[in-house]
């Protein structure tokens, strides 16, 4: 496996493509190893052309590490309406999805880290693209938040390691009222976080969570965040992925902001841009 496995970068900072696997079929150990260097290079691996169905796309995902439920009250718990019964932790996003109101669902329009409102956010997410517009659109755009740490002037990253974010969290219906007290209050993380896989910094920015930094007031926290933000989205780190039907991609919420593209109209109910995704356990950011 791991000799006929060939990378090709997908812009000069951000996203690799992943050339002669079958993700239907085991990795071996060198195979892994360079996947793991390029994802934390990187940030984000594309496999063309996989075929992978509920179940398949779960064992695949499992190639990179432990699949994690979506919803936050349990692991055990099925979301009927979008989890898969055979591959409960794999759910399909659908561009027909919609609220409960009937008006269209428009998810992920702004920068974010997925499941960011947990102590304990995925550390993958991975989409596989089952179907798409045949008019086009409909793509992902990912920055490179290690690149960007990386790029910054020596002085203001001493400025800035060792601040700290406070983050508002959510997904508390399911608690105690004491227990929902304690869980609106902000949630402390690292503003440069240290990636325990590859010990790379990356710039964690949690922009629709964001409250201010800790030691400073909100509107200078405000200023500075939107200065460092501004840095991240420069056009160098960030990469659109144009999706292909087969496509399954990967990338590094410790180390990557995302966003869905809203570039096709999502009003369009003649065709449908389906996909199957999951997570994959992370840990308290540090």
């Amino acid at each position: 496996m791991a000799s006929t496995l060939t990378i090709r970068k997908l812009s000069p900072l951000v996203g690799s493509e992943v050339i002669g696997i079958d993700l239907t079929q085991p990795l071996d150990a060198e195979a892994h190893a360079t996947l793991n260097r390029e994802m934390g290079e990187r940030v984000a691996l594309v496999f063309r052309d996989q075929k992978l169905d509920a179940r398949s796309f779960f064992e695949a995902a499992k190639l990179f590490g432990e699949p994690t439920s979506s919803l936050r009250e349990s692991r055990e718990k099925v979301d009927a309406k979008a989890n898969i019964f055979e591959a409960p932790y794999v759910h399909q996003i659908s561009s027909r999805d919609r609220n409960d109101d009937g008006s269209v669902k428009l998810t992920g329009q702004m920068w974010h880290t997925d499941m960011s409102g947990h102590t304990s956010p995925p550390k993958y997410t991975i989409l596989h693209a089952l179907e798409l517009f045949h008019t086009g659109g409909g793509s992902t755009g990912l920055a490179n938040a290690r690149a960007a740490y990386e790029a910054l002037p020596e002085a203001f990253k001493q400025r800035l390691d060792g601040m700290q974010t406070a983050n508002t969290l959510n997904g508390t219906g399911a608690l105690t009222e004491m227990d929902r007290q304690k869980a609106m209050e902000p949630a402390i993380f690292p503003l440069v976080r240290t990636n325990k896989d590859s010990g790379k910094k990356a710039l964690y920015l949690l922009a629709n969570r964001f409250e201010y930094f800790v030691g400073m007031n909100p509107e200078d926290s405000r200023e500075l965040f939107d200065e460092i933000l501004e840095h991240v989205l420069k056009p160098a780190y960030v990469y659109h992925h144009q999706w292909k039907v087969g496509d399954m991609l990967i990338w590094d919420n410790r180390s990557a902001l995302h966003r869905a593209n809203y570039d096709y109209d999502p009003m369009d109910m003649t065709q449908e841009r389906l996909m199957y995704r999951v997570l994959i356990e992370g840990e308290r950011p540090e």
